[in-house]
């Protein structure tokens, strides 16, 4: 993670500059994603493994293809790919890897995935403006044909990306109201590109407040988190990555216990 970063984070409602050495704080240790998917799978059997989100353009495409391919066929066929094209230039320098027209590289990374996961044949080629290869084998071929690729972002672009070529939408900590405006643009590029917007994922993410009690972890009572949780629930959203994070690991385990025996079962 780059100390020093002049990108701004486009998550937010305006582009925000940020703090010198802010991210690595936020986010370190940064485990690379799919080797630790790899390994979450090889002790669980039915949980789906997704990221949310890989930047595809620090990504090669080729190798991301193989990579993503094992980790399906080692988990039986539980990869779910969530892509978006990044807003920290600064950690694609560190990589060596281009940024300029990213979006578009992007674009075409998805496309060269579904290539090589669909091949009919013994091999399979490419050519493309960024990326191109000659007749390779396919395999391994990934359990899924192919794996669902989920498209996150919130800026008009990245919702017609999601409709357009994804399989669903990863949003980010967005409010009930928010996500709806968001998803109703997602269905509409949706259906003006052709695509059955009602087999599309829905994906959000929301956080709940904890306390420094073991014995009594979440913030708020269970039924007004219920309630909180529920209206994503009727708003459509397939997926609520629901965030607990505490200093002290036995009060977010406490935490995540009572989501998972007292607040889930009320969303079923």
């Amino acid at each position: 993670m780059p100390q020093h970063t002049d990108s701004l984070y486009t998550l937010n409602p305006e582009p925000t500059s940020i703090a010198d050495g802010a991210v690595s704080r936020q986010l370190a240790p940064n485990y690379e994603c799919l080797s630790t998917l790899l390994w979450v799978a090889g002790f669980t059997e039915r949980v789906r493994l997704g990221t949310a989100i890989s930047i595809l353009p620090i990504r090669p495409p080729l190798l991301n293809a193989r990579m993503l391919a094992s980790l399906d066929v080692f988990s039986g066929g539980r990869l779910i790919f969530g892509v978006g094209v990044g807003w920290l230039e600064e950690e694609a320098a560190a990589m060596h890897m281009p940024w300029d027209h990213r979006g578009q590289r992007s674009d075409e990374h998805i496309e060269l995935l579904r290539r090589v996961w669909t091949a009919e044949g013994d091999v399979v080629d490419f050519s493309g403006p960024f990326y191109s290869f000659g007749p390779i084998d396919p395999a391994p071929r990934p359990v899924q044909t192919p794996p669902p690729i989920l498209v996150g972002g919130h800026s008009p672009v990245a919702l017609r990306r999601a409709g357009t070529l994804g399989d669903g939408w990863i949003a980010t900590g967005l409010s009930p109201q928010v996500l709806s405006e968001g998803w109703d643009a997602v269905r509409r590029h949706a259906a003006a590109a052709g695509r059955e917007p009602d087999r599309l994922l829905l994906v959000n993410s929301v956080r709940v407040g904890i306390t420094d009690d073991p014995d009594r972890p979440l913030a708020d009572e269970i039924p007004a988190v219920i309630e909180r949780l529920g209206a994503f629930r009727r708003l459509g959203v397939d997926h609520l990555m629901v965030g607990t994070r505490d200093k002290d690991p036995a009060v977010e385990l406490a935490a995540i216990r009572v989501l998972g025996t007292e607040v889930a079962p009320s969303l079923a």
